[in-house]
């Protein structure tokens, strides 16, 4: 039986250019006709299920054209259920991850997660390809290097360099690869992941909140220290510059004035760490700070940073971590951290893979597909996480 990816091979044209051809989604006349003429001659056609969804008609004979992602939610309520796809749509097909870092709790959910989800889709263990890309350029190159010769039906990339990915995009769309992004923009590729500029507002409002509660004015704060990740681009720095918005909001403009930012690396405790340690010399007479970082990993160096220092004071010390993965659980449990907000990496396949098999039947999936946040605290974590 014919798939996508040999028509967009016979077509000379990438597997997205099929699926919007499938999908009656304007393309170029020409391109239009050599899909179609490869569509006739491997006499191929959509997923039955696919096209159930596309057009249904009712018992008066209407026509009914349902929403234009309705295969993809279709995927998304099976993957809620936690049990097997009932078409088992990845069965003979080939899946390729690569994850951010394998041995980070949050890159842990996700890829566990991930081969959970991959399996209830009918995804076989010798069709699974497992890479990590350990925060490294040079890894991530040889990773794409290594799954293109793979040849999956699609990849799933979870890395942290803009650059590295816009590298990596080039290399799938020649070979005619589909991509679905993680946690950082892939150009051309459907993006799953955080809305980082809603969390880091969610985020600096629960700041604000502990601000006024512990200390009673933005007067009473010495500094508010922002550790970014600027390689990882301008969506992930919206992790941060949310959290400055939204005290400007309740505290005002002149908050500027009191706003560190530096860079904390790419996701790891030791950049985050040397990070610290440099502020807390650079500032010695701080004591009331808040900080926020990209992940509870980058917060537990700068935690370790405060405690070497002696600056480490439970009530001298706002913490809002970003993500809640098992490190940040305990970090919230210990009060190590005042709270964080969730990404549930334990659920992000419950998106991957409905988008992994829509794509693969040629079916549209939206072009961001955001996981939900919730503020999670001392008080409320065991409503979440028994």
């Amino acid at each position: 039986m014919s798939s996508m990816k040999d028509v967009a091979k016979l077509a000379g044209v990438s597997i997205s250019t099929v699926s919007r051809v499938v999908n009656n989604v304007a393309v170029d006349g020409n391109t239009k006709l050599k899909v179609e003429e490869a569509i006739k001659k491997l006499r191929y056609e959509p997923n039955l299920l696919a096209r159930s969804l596309r057009q249904q008609v009712t018992s008066r004979g209407e026509t009914l054209f349902p929403a234009p992602y309705a295969i993809y939610e279709k995927y998304r309520e099976y993957a809620k259920t936690g049990a097997s796809y009932p078409n088992q749509p990845g069965q003979g097909k080939k899946l390729g991850f690569a994850g951010n870092y394998g041995t980070q709790p949050f890159c842990i959910a996700v890829e566990r997660n991930l081969i959970k989800h991959a399996k209830l889709a009918g995804f076989e263990d010798q069709n699974l390809l497992l890479l990590d890309n350990q925060y490294d350029p040079d890894i991530a190159l040889r990773n794409a290097d290594i799954m293109l010769e793979y040849a999956p039906d699609l990849f799933i990339e979870h890395q942290a360099l803009v650059k590295i990915n816009s590298m990596i995009a080039i290399k799938f769309a020649d070979a005619g690869i589909p991509i679905v992004a993680v946690d950082v923009p892939i150009p051309g590729a459907p993006f799953m992941g955080c809305n980082d500029w809603q969390a880091a507002t969610m985020g600096g409002e629960f700041m604000a909140k502990l601000i006024r509660e512990r200390w009673g004015s933005w007067e009473a704060l010495d500094l508010v220290i922002l550790l970014q990740n600027p390689v990882g681009g301008e969506m992930t720095m919206l992790r941060s510059e949310g959290f400055a918005t939204a005290l400007a909001q309740e505290f005002g403009e002149q908050i500027e004035t009191k706003i560190l930012r530096a860079d904390g690396g790419v996701g790891g405790a030791e950049q985050a760490k040397i990070a610290m340690d440099g502020i807390l010399r650079t500032y010695p007479n701080a004591q009331r700070i808040a900080l926020t970082s990209l992940n509870e990993e980058t917060m537990a160096g700068a935690l370790v940073a405060l405690q070497n220092a002696n600056r480490w004071k439970s009530d001298q010390i706002i913490a809002v971590t970003l993500g809640v993965d098992d490190l940040g659980k305990l970090q919230i449990r210990k009060g190590l951290s005042n709270g964080g907000v969730a990404f549930f990496p334990e659920k992000y396949a419950e998106y991957l893979i409905p988008a992994a098999c829509a794509i693969l039947e040629g079916a549209p999936v939206p072009s961001h597909m955001y996981v939900e946040n919730v503020i999670i605290t001392k008080e409320n974590i065991d409503q979440y996480y028994p």
